[in-house]
């Protein structure tokens, strides 16, 4: 049986990262610098998280997202109603833009991804609001990037959060989760992942323009 996320459970995850990232700005110590930058690195992660799922992954637009939400929480606001409304403003709505991750059963999940090499590594059985659910990463054991899912012990079914994804960013968006909710929803955590995929990538290097020099 596949179940699709109904768009009640997408405002609900949405609500869950406003109020993920409204925490970490009420919990920061203005007198701890390594508190105050460690807080905000917390609320703009779940606020990107928030703007990837809006945005279904397209930067430009989930930085906006993100932006507006930011900007709401440095300004003092902490309803999460009128967070959420300010930061969704102008995005896409959650029944425009279908949710592309599924719960599958062991058939078809076998099918789809058994050919995937590696060794399972699994973040917990703690996840989702019956804190039963698994979180596991496969991938050889030299691999840097590998297959992200999640298991429902009580339906036997699997959700694919990532076919590519990189360790780092599973491992960061585990510690953030453990810090911040120990039970978070599976697609939350997956927005998670997504947000410290973006934050960990390379910038460019721009090029240094040649300087010309005019002789006298």
């Amino acid at each position: 049986m596949v179940a699709q996320p109904s768009e009640r459970h997408t405002d609900q995850l949405h609500e869950k990262l406003v109020a993920l990232s409204r925490n970490a700005q009420v919990n920061v110590d203005l007198d701890d610098p390594a508190d105050y930058w460690y807080r905000l690195g917390q609320r703009n992660a779940y606020a990107h998280a928030l703007g990837l799922s809006v945005a279904r992954g397209v930067d430009h637009k989930a930085f906006k997202v993100a932006d507006r939400l930011s900007a709401a929480l440095a300004d003092g606001e902490h309803n999460v109603d009128f967070l959420l409304a300010g930061a969704l403003e102008g995005a896409p709505s959650a029944a425009a833009t279908p949710a592309s991750l599924e719960w599958i059963g062991p058939q078809a999940f076998s099918a789809q991804y058994g050919h995937i090499p590696g060794v399972d590594r699994d973040y917990g059985m703690r996840w989702g609001e019956r804190g039963d659910q698994r979180i596991s990463w496969r991938a050889p054991l030299d691999a840097s990037h590998g297959l992200l899912y999640a298991y429902d012990p009580l339906w036997a079914e699997y959700k694919v959060l990532g076919a590519d994804v990189p360790r780092q960013a599973v491992e960061g968006a585990f510690t953030q989760a453990l810090d911040t909710d120990v039970h978070m929803d599976v697609t939350a955590f997956a927005e998670v992942v997504r947000s410290q995929t973006v934050a960990q990538r390379p910038r460019p290097i721009e090029p240094i323009a040649p300087v010309r020099v005019i002789e006298p």
